[in-house]
């Protein structure tokens, strides 16, 4: 039975390895148009001198680890996503209260296990270049269902305030589906930026998805995604031109 069983495992761990090793042709993001931003509440604000920035893509990440689970975890590896291509404004008013963001990001455009972004988070970095294919597309197609739903959006409010921490209400929407998050962060303001970084875990099941699975569920991608966020936003000078809101 012992050896019946380890005969078993070695057989789906060899599939599983060829499966990997099979050429993948890389994921090609198409481009779609994303959903608005509230341009015109955060004009009303700017007239009434309430400060607002607009989120700088180049200085702006998201980072999505995603674990595995099932009793052949072993044969597969964590996955580290990243997104590059934030967008969206955010009004800081005297009064918290008052404050938010709301953002937007192409889930088309997802980067997968980047070797820079994997060493970072401690993750070995040297994945063949098909298996990431492989991971692009399952998550892609069979998980995001990116080409029926290619964008997530996000708006934010201040729940507290001390200090430079914040706590912040967020709203996520993503696969059709919104839900709600409570998130510590750190918020620095100078004259002319803003920055906010925090961590927070979403579940797959709070949007309806399915992680991805192979070999009978035996391996398969863990329910948590832990997040991390980097946000850098620009004041604008809506003295000057209130069309730089958009």
């Amino acid at each position: 039975m012992i050896v019946s069983r380890l005969l078993r495992r070695t057989s789906i761990a060899l599939s599983l390895a060829a499966l990997a090793s099979c050429a993948q042709p890389a994921y090609v993001p198409g481009d779609v148009a994303g959903p608005p931003l509230p341009d015109a509440e955060y004009r009303q604000a700017a007239r009434g001198g309430i400060p607002v920035y607009r989120i700088d893509t180049q200085r702006s990440r998201i980072y999505m680890r995603v674990g595995r689970d099932g009793p052949m975890k072993s044969a597969g590896h964590d996955h580290l996503i990243a997104s590059e291509d934030i967008e969206g404004l955010v009004l800081l008013s005297e009064d918290s209260a008052a404050s938010r963001a709301d953002l937007r990001l192409p889930l088309q455009r997802l980067i997968v296990d980047d070797p820079e972004y994997r060493s970072r988070f401690g993750l070995e970095a040297d994945l063949s270049e098909s298996a990431i294919n492989g991971t692009t597309r399952n998550m892609q197609d069979k998980v995001l269902e990116s080409g029926t739903y290619p964008w997530a959006t996000a708006s934010a409010s201040i729940a507290s305030a001390s200090d430079e921490r914040v706590t912040l209400a967020v709203s996520i929407t993503l696969h059709g589906t919104a839900f709600e998050y409570i998130v510590p962060a750190e918020l620095e303001v100078r004259p002319d930026r803003l920055s906010v970084a925090g961590k927070m875990t979403i579940q797959h099941g709070d949007f309806g998805l399915t992680p991805y699975s192979a070999a009978g569920g035996l391996l398969r991608v863990a329910e948590h995604i832990d997040i991390e966020f980097e946000l850098s936003a620009e004041r604008l000078d809506t003295s000057r031109n209130l069309q730089e809101i958009s």
